[in-house]
């Protein structure tokens, strides 16, 4: 059905409204139904729906909340995102609020907000600042780390108001398991920040 869908010839089971970074785990958001995915789409882009990312970074970062606002440019030729301080021709604004919520050693757990969604959005921030992800091996430090085969980057929660009912509506995702046994790895060594 899926394919039919993809080729315009059918209705899809589950419409994607939301999406997050190939190497990165966590929520997803879906529509049953195409008017539902209008609804959901136009809170997306009037920055409505709330995400929570959590990640696991390189360094020890010091503020304990701050705000990150930068340029973010795409060059397709790279297929890499690039940072800006100042606005740039086809560069877009990116926003996200981060809250250090323990470290140990040379990494540092973070929770992200993002304010708007821009592709590559919290890895190219992060690493702008010196702290990028642990295991990104496009913006990080080119090789795995501590064992896990994947970055430490997880959508963990989605944030909206339910476009039939009008109620508020929180969903969260559990740690995949080798963020997971990473992080109880390094609890030895972490304290609270």
């Amino acid at each position: 059905e899926t394919d039919k869908y993809l080729e315009g010839k059918g209705e899809a089971p589950a419409i994607p409204v939301h999406r997050i970074d190939f190497h990165t785990e966590g929520i997803l958001l879906f529509a049953k139904n195409r008017p539902a995915a209008d609804v959901l789409e136009g809170l997306i882009r009037d920055r409505k729906i709330g995400k929570t990312y959590l990640a696991v970074v390189t360094g020890r970062v010091q503020n304990s909340k701050g705000r990150l606002e930068h340029q973010l440019f795409k060059d397709a030729k790279q297929n890499k995102v690039f940072v800006s301080e100042e606005r740039i021709k086809g560069s877009e604004t990116a926003i996200t609020e981060y809250e250090r919520m323990a470290a140990t050693g040379d990494l540092t757990l973070v929770k992200c907000h993002l304010i708007t969604g821009r592709t590559h959005q919290i890895r190219t921030q992060l690493a702008h600042i010196g702290h990028p992800i642990l295991g990104d091996m496009v913006y990080g430090r080119k090789k795995p780390e501590l064992g896990q085969d994947s970055q430490c980057l997880h959508a963990k929660e989605l944030r909206f108001v339910h476009p039939r009912t009008g109620k508020p509506v929180t969903v969260s995702c559990e740690l995949p398991d080798y963020f997971a046994a990473l992080l109880e790895k390094l609890r030895s060594g972490y304290r609270r920040a």
